[in-house]
């Protein structure tokens, strides 16, 4: 059965001083897909934008170009789609195949202490998708998820080391692992319902993220090395995408100011429909 789901996505950048200006690039508007299909979204900007373009990559992930003109201290995005989610689909895709893959990073190449602790699961080329899903599965085991753990820009290596830190840090692992022994991979930007069926009615969440593989026979299979749980299950996709770095809902860069310090604060609300047919 299909339900609705409205998601409310609120990104704010707040900072220490007035600057003259700010250009964003949201990606905020989740993408249809064989598990939901977006009913109505639509894109809120405080200040009032001065300029605002649609840009479409011809993907199907639309993003919007903002432009506000300062003096301002703090802008505030406010996105809110309503989708038709159907989380019994099957976790596969055959289209589009993998184009080009970027060379896997250095900290996952043979000779180093990540490629030697993920041989324990993975063969050297080419894993079967029973090993893979056997070396997703152990980094439930090896790694405790910990929000204080990590930051945005926390390199691998350093969750690695530290064992502790949040779905970006277990989909970067994971990534880095596979595209070493040449598997096509895609990292995952989205959110996860986490009581599909019951109640509260209303969730606050975070965005979340997790990956695909390419498997010949079966096409894209996607899986949450966090959680565990087999998307969609739980899962609503906003876009995908070679790397996470690719896939930020909201970029900005400062218009000729000098460079100013910000915080930045995300709130992600969702809430779930009666069932329908």
């Amino acid at each position: 059965m299909a339900r609705e789901l409205w998601i409310t996505h609120e990104t704010s950048y707040e900072f220490d001083r007035n600057v003259d200006g700010v250009e964003v690039t949201a990606r905020l508007r989740p993408i249809d897909d064989p598990g939901q299909e977006v009913l109505e979204s639509a894109l809120l900007c405080h200040p009032r934008p001065a300029a605002r373009t649609r840009l479409d990559h011809g993907d199907g992930a639309p993003s919007e170009r903002l432009v506000v003109h300062g003096p301002v201290r703090r802008i505030e995005l406010r996105c809110q789609s309503r989708l038709r989610w159907s989380p019994a689909t099957p976790a596969t895709r055959r289209s589009p195949g993998p184009d080009g893959q970027p060379p896997a990073p250095d900290w996952a190449l043979p000779g180093g202490t990540i490629w030697e602790w993920s041989a324990g699961t993975l063969p050297d080329r080419a894993p079967a998708p029973t090993a893979i899903a056997a070396f997703l599965s152990g980094l439930r085991d090896t790694f405790a998820f910990d929000p204080a753990a990590t930051g945005p820009t926390t390199p691998v290596p350093a969750f690695f080391a530290g064992r502790r830190g949040v779905c970006q840090d277990y989909v970067g692992l994971a990534i880095g692992c596979l595209r070493a022994r040449g598997v096509p991979v895609q990292a995952v930007l989205g959110y996860l319902v986490r009581a599909p069926e019951g109640e509260p009615r209303f969730e606050e969440s975070q965005p979340h993220a997790w990956l695909a593989t390419w498997d010949p026979a079966a096409g894209w299979i996607e899986a949450d090395p966090t959680t565990g749980l087999p998307p969609p299950s739980r899962h609503v996709v906003l876009r995908r995408g070679h790397d996470l770095a690719d896939l930020q809902p909201v970029s900005g860069t400062l218009l000729a100011s000098e460079a100013a310090s910000q915080r930045l604060t995300v709130k992600v609300t969702i809430v779930k429909e009666a069932e329908r047919p």
